[in-house]
Formats: C-alpha cells, sequence, structure tokens
C-alpha cells in the first residue's frame, strides 16, 4: 500500500504521437478504470484510461503501452503507467489517427496518490508469497483461556473474529478458517495451530536444546508461522503451521472496554483479528522502522507507517493500535481484497482436512517440504505497539 506520494516534475518522456501545434492541457483528477488493447495493424498497445475530474466529470485519455493479450509494451523512460486508483495531474495533446479520429494522447504524468493496496506476507527465496495449501485452516485455542476476561467471554470472542473473515471474504475466497476443540498445549511445529494467551512471561518456554524466547514488551501479539521455503518444491511458500500468542502480561486483555487484568487495555476482538490476517498469509499496510522493503498488492513500494493516509492508518493490518481501541476487530474491503487474492474461489482446491491428518493443510513429511522456515518477529507480525490516547484539554 502507498500514501500520497508528489513527484517533483512532469514527465514528458515517451509521448503519445500528438500534433505539437496544438497546445497541451492539463487534467487532474482519479483514475477510475483502464483498459489495454492492440492497435488494429497489431504494432502497439495503447491503454485507455477513465479519469474522474474535481467537478465529476468523467475524460477518457490514452497513454502509449500497456498491457494486453499476454505481452506488455513499454518504453524507457515514459511516464508511469495509469493505473485505477491513482490520483493523478496529466499533461494532455488532442492528436488524430489516420482515420480522422481525435484522442487525448497523454505526454506526461504526475502521480499525486497511488492506489492503496493489500500486502502479502514474503516472498520465498523463490518469490512465491506465503498461504495455505488448502481449503481450510483450523486453529486450536488454548484450553486454558485468559484469567483477564470474565467467564468464557475469550472464546466467544475467538468464535466471533473466525467468523468476521470467514463472511466478509466468504463471495469471493474459497478459504475458511475453522476451530479445532480447545486444548492445553504449547506453540510449536506440531501441526496444531495454537490460540495462545500468556500471563505470566511474555516469552516462549525453554525446550532442552534453545533457551526462552521473549518478545518485546510492546507487542500486544505475534503471530509465528512455518512454511516451505525450497525453490526446488512444488510447496514453495506453504504454511505449515501457524501459532497466534496474545500478551496477557504487558496488557490487560479486555471485552467491550473491561477487563480482569491491570494496565493498559488491548481488546481481544481488535488484536486477534489482527494476528488471523497474519495467520491467513497477510501483512502491515506499512513498514515499521526496521522492516524490509516491501511491495502491496497494486505493486507498489509500502511507504513508512509515518504516512497519515486514513486507507493506512484505518485497516485492520494497521501494526498499530490505541488504548481500548476496538476498530480492528472489522475486517475491511482492503483486507478483504487481500484474502481473495490469495485464495480465490477460482482456485479452490476442493480439499479440506484438519491439522494433523495426512492430507490436511498443514500435514507435512520430512520427504515433501524440503527447506522449512520460521517467519516470526515483532517487527514484521506482531500487532504492534499499544500507544496510549493524548489527553484533550477541554
Amino acid at each position: 500500500m502507498r500514501g500520497s506520494v508528489a513527484l517533483a516534475v512532469l514527465c514528458v518522456a515517451g509521448a503519445a504521437s500528438a500534433d505539437p501545434a496544438r497546445p497541451a492541457t492539463a487534467i487532474e483528477g482519479r483514475v477510475m478504470d483502464t483498459s489495454a488493447r492492440w492497435t488494429s495493424d497489431g504494432s502497439r498497445i495503447v491503454t485507455e484510461a477513465t479519469v474522474r475530474t474535481a467537478d465529476g466529470s468523467l475524460v477518457t485519455v490514452s497513454q502509449l503501452g500497456g498491457t494486453a493479450g499476454g505481452f506488455t509494451m513499454r518504453q524507457f523512460p515514459a511516464p508511469e503507467r495509469l493505473a485505477a486508483g491513482m490520483q493523478v495531474a496529466l499533461a494532455v495533446r488532442e492528436a488524430a489517427d489516420l482515420d480522422g479520429r481525435m484522442h487525448r494522447a497523454v505526454e506526461g504524468v504526475r502521480v499525486l496518490a497511488y492506489p492503496e493496496g493489500f500486502v502479502r506476507t514474503g516472498p520465498t527465496k523463490a518469490g512465491n508469497f506465503l498461504s495455505w495449501p488448502t481449503g481450510c485452516a483450523f486453529l486450536t485455542p488454548d484450553a486454558s483461556g485468559t484469567s483477564q476476561i470474565a467467564g468464557d467471554g475469550e472464546f466467544e470472542i475467538i468464535d466471533a473474529a473466525l467468523a468476521e473473515w470467514n463472511t466478509k471474504t466468504a463471495g469471493c475466497s474459497y478459504l475458511e478458517l475453522r476451530l479445532d476443540a480447545r486444548r492445553d498445549h504449547e506453540v510449536g511445529r506440531d501441526n496444531l495451530n495454537m490460540i495462545k494467551f500468556r500471563e505470566v512471561t511474555w516469552c516462549r518456554p525453554p525446550i532442552k536444546d534453545d533457551p526462552m524466547r521473549c518478545y518485546a514488551d510492546a507487542a500486544a501479539g505475534i503471530t509465528t508461522a512455518v512454511y516451505v521455503d525450497d525453490k526446488n518444491s512444488a510447496r514453495d511458500g506453504e504454511i505449515v503451521d501457524a501459532d497466534i500468542e496474545l500478551n496477557g502480561v504487558n496488557f490487560a486483555i479486555s471485552k467491550d472496554g473491561v477487563s480482569l487484568g491491570s494496565g493498559i487495555k488491548a481488546d481481544l476482538a481488535n488484536t486477534l483479528t489482527h494476528e488471523l490476517g497474519h495467520f491467513m498469509g497477510l501483512e502491515h499496510t506499512c513498514l515499521a522502522p526496521r522492516d524490509p522493503p516491501r511491495i502491496d498488492g497494486d505493486g507498489n513500494p509500502v511507504p513508512a507507517c509515518g504516512v497519515a493516509d486514513p486507507k493506512i492508518t484505518e485497516a485492520t493490518m494497521f501494526p498499530f493500535q490505541d488504548e481500548g481501541e476496538t476498530k480492528k476487530a472489522t475486517v475491511e474491503a482492503d483486507d478483504v481484497a487481500g484474502v481473495c487474492a490469495i485464495y480465490p474461489i477460482a482456485k479452490d482446491p476442493g480439499t479440506c482436512a484438519s491439522a494433523g491428518s495426512d492430507t490436511g493443510c498443514c500435514s507435512a513429511s520430512n520427504g515433501s517440504t524440503g527447506a522449512v522456515a520460521v517467519y516470526a518477529g515483532l517487527g514484521l507480525v506482531a500487532l504492534g505497539a499499544l500507544r496510549r490516547k493524548p489527553r484533550v484539554r477541554r
């Protein structure tokens, strides 16, 4: 996802054939849609874009280059190619073809704002993004739950968070999140995708040959995925195990603004819905400090989190939240688009099995997975620092 960016100059390289005697005009607006075609003689591709101006008028312009019939035509250098969602200032000149038809030929493009796009997790060394390999992914709630929410309120929230994703993506995605029975179990690569509450230490406990591994205090949640990372494997990018851990040590896990814990409140629905996005293969909508460069679903560089773009800051996958915040519990259109791009109905594998079965989405034999990588990190897959709301003088 990319926020507002202003280019310093209006590029005029790679202009379409136009009558230089006709003055260039300026058009500013949002690109509503584009379509590309080969010309009748098959010699060139042109892209026609519909631009909505500030007064609501629709203007059609044409640009040399684009993608059509499985081919892309580009010039180097050339103005940036127009794409739906762009806010642009164009230099346009009237030009006639050999049949006398007039066209508004784009000579220069200045991009005022790029379209917003979801961000996927990855890629692997071979360039594949992460995803579950079958039509469902199972999660196992920690039977101990959390002492910071009364009764079984935490399990109701878990049910609702899965339902939020399933309902919002049902029209365009085949992936379904399902719950297995509750279990007292630890996280790790074991074909059980745990939702684990931490209230004693915000750490993964030690094992025989590895010490306790603690997380950043500022993280309200963290998701750890194990996936195939082997360029020689047909399963490259396949998630084989993923666990979600929730921080009840540094935060008071809350429901509807109420917590039996003490400290800064972290709404469970808000945190868990975000983490489920990571579980399915979505990344943050912006780069936190020390994050590596990434591109969004539109192929644009992901901006730093300091960009004050509401489409970034209001998204479910924005990596920061305020104390008591609840807006991330509602999945937004951009998040839905991401899941549906990863798991489109047209590519439904038609299989669904519980974790740990031989044909399940999380089963993996040593002979078939190749190299396996662990994807985890507080700057990459955690919800990030909870921020206290600033005081407002009245």
